[in-house]
């Protein structure tokens, strides 16, 4: 099947924050190919993924559905394969569909990565060089190494996480990357893409994920990013003395802290490069007024906010909400911020809705063509995020409104933080009288959409 329309360009970064990207308001990181990007597209500045963890908030960006509906609500859960993704609507569609680097549908532990090409087969790829980290495993980047510079073999691999192992110390065991920077992670994706866009004859448009892994640690950025920043001017996390008391990192000096965030400020400025790498081929080629780019991340860090690194159903907005970039020009207006709330799941059937292709039953997220092309500023009433570990029965559904953040746990604990108040997700404001009409709104509120959550597939199709 031939179609016309746009190509789609659908970039991911892994633990990007939303201030991670320097037009967003953060002076201290150096991201001059995203800060141009926002500045010829629409940012959404309140967008919020529906699960902190990689697994079961790619599952819902890529399927526009809750964890609830696509049941991936923890790592290490697969996601089912007659779920239907971006490639396989967009594919259904007429589009060439082809990934590079990181999906994640599959567990990493204890596979086979040499045989990703036929356990990823179903999702909706047509073509599919995966990678879901940078080194660990015999997947199609170490196959590549292997192939263009087997010197360079050792020096690229990191090692394999160990289940249970990670107290959060990996965030300060970075290092310089010991090859030359052309084999890195990053360049490899970005070498592959640009190969693929400039060798494209198809009469048909296509659909191309890009998944870096990076900022995600390990941090081993090359040397010419660290050199980007002086670990003694950049600013220390927020950190209340209550969060300090109780945790595991209150050990870790301020110099620690300050080189940890360089680092990943490093890493985050080597994606910076390499999506310029991309986006300058297809100015190059003439593609690039003609390809929606989208650029967004799978969840943040806590980069030492509360004493903490990484990512976990703590749900602070330094994890939940991630920069989402769109760029398509003269369909979407140029340097346009959106401050309403929008959710991860929003981003498919947006993309649908500008390329014309159906949205898929069973589709819980909301088109924004509207929002983002500034018909309305008026964003959603609130975001869902959920998450549940079915081994251990652990639970938590939090609702993000404008003014507050509201956390349900399966023990019945509740968390109410007012963010007219405080920005540092502090005080928990769930037993304070003064509160008692805000958070009987919010119960409320939270249990329509958990109803409107509520999965529509299979459909009804006879009165009985």
């Amino acid at each position: 099947m031939s179609r016309q329309g746009p190509n789609v360009i659908f970039i991911t970064t892994d633990h990007q924050r939303y201030d991670c990207v320097g037009a967003n308001g953060n002076p201290h990181i150096k991201t001059p190919v995203l800060d141009r990007l926002a500045a010829e597209g629409v940012s959404l500045d309140r967008c919020y993924v529906q699960n902190p963890l990689c697994m079961p908030s790619r599952a819902s960006i890529w399927t526009g559905r809750y964890p609830q509906n696509h049941r991936v609500t923890d790592n290490g859960i697969a996601l089912p394969k007659h779920e239907i993704t971006m490639p396989r609507a967009f594919g259904q569609a007429g589009y060439r569909t082809v990934n590079i680097g990181k999906l994640h549908f599959l567990p990493h532990y204890g596979r086979d990565h040499t045989q990703n090409d036929r356990e990823y087969s179903g999702y909706g790829y047509d073509t599919n060089l995966l990678s879901d980290e940078p080194g660990c495993y015999r997947d199609a980047y170490i196959r590549w190494v292997e192939r263009v510079a087997p010197e360079h073999l050792e020096a690229v691999r990191v090692p394999v996480p160990v289940p249970g192992e990670d107290n959060g110390r990996n965030h300060f065991e970075g290092w310089v990357f010991g090859a030359p920077e052309e084999f890195s992670h990053p360049a490899w994706i970005a070498h592959e893409g640009c190969k693929f866009i400039s060798a494209y004859e198809d009469d048909k448009p296509f659909f191309l994920s890009l998944g870096f892994y990076a900022p995600h640690p390990p941090l081993n950025p090359p040397q010419k990013y660290l050199d980007l920043y002086d670990p003694d001017t950049l600013p220390l996390p927020k950190q209340h003395p209550s969060d300090m008391a109780k945790s595991a990192l209150r050990d870790i000096t301020p110099q620690q802290w300050r080189e940890d965030i360089a680092y990943f400020y490093a890493m985050c400025s080597m994606v910076d490069h390499y999506v310029g790498c991309v986006i300058e081929v297809l100015r190059e080629l003439a593609l690039l007024d003609d390809t929606i780019i989208v650029f967004m991340s799978d969840h943040g860090d806590a980069l030492g906010e509360h004493g903490m690194v990484n990512k976990g159903p703590s749900n602070y907005e330094s994890i939940v909400r991630v920069p989402c970039i769109m760029r398509w020009p003269d369909r979407l207006p140029a340097g346009r911020r959106v401050s309403g709330l929008v959710e991860a799941v929003d981003v498919f059937p947006t993309l649908c809705e500008l390329t014309e292709v159906a949205i898929p039953k069973g589709v819980k997220g909301q088109e924004m063509t509207s929002l983002l092309r500034g018909e309305t500023d008026q964003g959603r009433e609130s975001v869902l995020i959920e998450h549940k570990n079915p081994t251990t029965g652990f639970s938590v559904k939090t609702l993000r409104t404008p003014e507050f953040k509201y956390f349900r746990f399966n023990d019945d604990r509740e968390v109410l933080y007012d963010l007219r108040e405080e920005d540092e997700e502090v005080f928990n404001r769930a037993d304070d009288p003064k509160y008692a009409v805000d958070i009987a709104h919010l119960r409320g509120l939270l249990l329509s959409r958990l109803i409107a959550a509520e999965e529509d597939l299979p459909e009804k199709t006879h009165p009985y």
